[in-house]
């Protein structure tokens, strides 16, 4: 199975771990598909990105985005 709806409904086994959390996950290009489902959520900004760090489950990513609609402490 690889098509995007095996990965939403659940059908494929994680094949990716969060570099955040550690949580398995499914990466639609791990997992031989077309595209990913985080191709489809609005990008990070730069400040929000951290080096070395591959990718974010659906949980991490998003709440990487929540914080990213907040201040940045460092410039104020």
């Amino acid at each position: 199975m690889s098509d995007a709806s095996a990965v939403l409904t659940g059908q494929l086994r994680p094949v990716e771990h969060c570099s955040r959390c550690g949580a398995g996950f499914v990466c639609g290009y791990a997992a031989g598909l077309p595209e990913c489902w985080c191709a489809s959520q609005p990008l990070l900004p730069a400040r929000r990105i951290v080096p070395g760090q591959h990718c974010l489950c659906p949980t991490c990513l998003a709440a990487r985005r929540q914080a990213a609609q907040e201040p940045d402490p460092a410039t104020g």
